[in-house]
């Protein structure tokens, strides 16, 4: 996904920030992931969590684009 998103509670807003890359050519990898522990507390405590996707990329022009405020109409801040 080219965008990621984050809720400012502050502001009541939502924080979009814009990927770039070139010559996105990602590889599907099989992965084992044994244990993640930033999901055994909080709200994820007692959850299961399931790996959607995994990749390998390699040189790649990548990066980020300054993140922009909108309000919960779409409307910038």
């Amino acid at each position: 996904m080219p965008y990621t998103f984050d809720h400012e509670a502050a502001t009541n807003s939502i924080i979009v920030v814009k990927a770039h890359r070139s010559a996105w050519t990602p590889e599907p990898v099989a992965v084992r992931v044994t244990r993640q522990t930033f999901l055994e507390r909080g709200p994820f405590t007692g959850t299961e969590p399931i790996l959607a996707q995994a990749f390998h990329v390699a040189d790649l022009d990548y990066g980020w684009h300054r993140g922009v405020r909108r309000g919960l109409d779409g409307s910038v801040q």
